[in-house]
């Protein structure tokens, strides 16, 4: 009979633990053990349906970043543009994720209590104009003038 310790790789080992993490923080969270620091948003001013965004999509991207380390021992924003040959660290993206992230869980939640298009609209905007600047600088800096 094999040896089933043999089987075992770095890799499953890494799969296993975020899996094991990932579905812990969703454990945690719907059950109401992760509730302080939603009051711990409101105590810093923000208000309920922006910490309840702001809440959501942390734990959001959380397990996405888990899940995709865990199964390919890189972040998201690695595999999606690795393709680019002007993109030196695509894990300097992470932030801009969450920051998306952020306005299309808070245009879900209707934050601003306005019309969900316009809102969407103007985070939209608020977030893009960022995102081209930084784009267009590290295509400077890196390649395909």
């Amino acid at each position: 009979m094999a040896d089933p310790w043999k089987s075992i790789s770095p890799e499953g080992v890494r799969a296993f633990t975020n899996g094991v993490g990932g579905t812990l923080l969703i454990w945690l969270s719907s059950e109401g053990y992760l509730e302080p620091v939603l009051s711990l948003l409101t105590m810093l001013g923000f208000s309920l349906i922006f910490s309840k965004a702001l809440f959501l999509s942390t734990i959001l991207f959380i397990i996405v970043v888990m899940i995709f380390y865990g199964l390919h021992g890189k972040f998201f924003t690695t595999l999606m543009m690795e393709h680019m040959t002007w993109v030196k660290n695509p894990d300097r993206y992470l932030l801009f994720f969450w920051l998306w992230l952020i306005a299309i869980i808070s245009c879900i939640l209707n934050v601003f209590e306005t019309n969900i298009l316009i809102q969407f609209t103007s985070l939209f905007l608020i977030l893009i104009i960022p995102s081209l600047f930084l784009g267009t600088s590290i295509q400077k800096q890196g390649g395909n003038d």
